[in-house]
């Protein structure tokens, strides 16, 4: 095989690495930051919430104060009563008293309503708080494997760029110069040939481009999708099996070809009219 194409193989197959460890190393980071963004989320809720449960406490209380104002109002209107004389005075005062009471229940029916939604949120809260602590956990165990992975990545990637830098000083000025710029423009320089296809776009190749591959003398473009290409024949489908698929298609054709006798012997024997 001509040695710029045996070096620009090895070269592909680095800077495929190469390309597949930076994309590694870029995603981690990201990654790490998405689930703290999740985290951050949670815990905004669980802060959220735990205000809500302030502010009802606040609201709860207040309903208490003006339990407590109003009971002393009854006291006071019952202690007046009984110093009362005409029945109209009595009658009022116990108006006053039963329009307390109400305030009082409807205020008692406010702060239960408080107490159980705040039951609920402190349900809430807590199981979020112990979500967060797992997830915290999770988190913490992940970075720590990022770094070691990272550190592994970046190491690897120095040692494939300092081998691609050699690989690259092994080729000839033309076949890298195509290389680069296919790959650049999709993504992969080289394609490799099967049974006299381009193996990346798949046209069919002339006789002749094909036996000039095979020889591996001299370096071949697809006239198609541009990219060089290289013949490996241990790739190749087996001998045996190319003649199983051409015994085939040999008998496939000979059993058409007797159905189609029959029927013209048929016609013969039989004419339509």
């Amino acid at each position: 095989m001509n040695s710029d194409l045996q070096n620009l193989i090895a070269l592909e197959t680095v800077d495929r690495e190469i390309a597949r460890l930076s994309d590694e190393v870029s995603t981690l980071p990201k990654r790490i930051a998405e689930i703290e963004h999740k985290l951050s989320d949670a815990k905004a809720q669980v802060e959220q919430a735990k205000n809500a449960i302030r502010m009802q406490e606040s609201r709860r209380r207040q309903y208490e104060s003006e339990i407590q104002s109003l009971q002393s109002k009854i006291s006071k209107f019952r202690d007046q009563s009984l110093d009362v004389k005409t029945n109209e005075q009595y009658k009022a005062l116990m108006h006053e008293i039963q329009f307390a009471e109400q305030e009082i229940r409807k205020n008692e029916d406010k702060i239960l309503e408080i107490m159980e939604g705040n039951e609920l949120l402190e349900r809430q809260v807590k199981a979020t708080e112990s979500e967060l602590k797992s997830q915290n956990a999770a988190v913490e165990k992940e970075k720590a494997e990022a770094r070691i992975l990272t550190e592994q990545d970046e190491k690897k990637l120095a040692e494939l760029k300092a081998e691609r830098g050699g690989l690259r000083e092994g080729i000839g000025e033309g076949p890298l110069a195509t290389y680069d710029r296919v790959a650049r423009a999709r993504k992969t320089g080289l394609a490799e040939a099967h049974s006299q296809l381009c193996g990346a776009c798949h046209v069919m190749l002339r006789p002749q481009t094909w036996n000039e591959l095979k020889s591996g003398e001299k370096l071949i473009t697809c006239e198609s999708c541009g990219r060089i290409l290289y013949y490996d024949p241990a790739h190749e489908p087996p001998p045996a099996e190319t003649s199983k698929k051409k015994a085939k298609k040999k008998t496939e054709s000979e059993e058409v070809s007797e159905s189609e006798a029959v029927i013209a012997s048929s016609e013969t024997e039989y004419p339509v009219h």
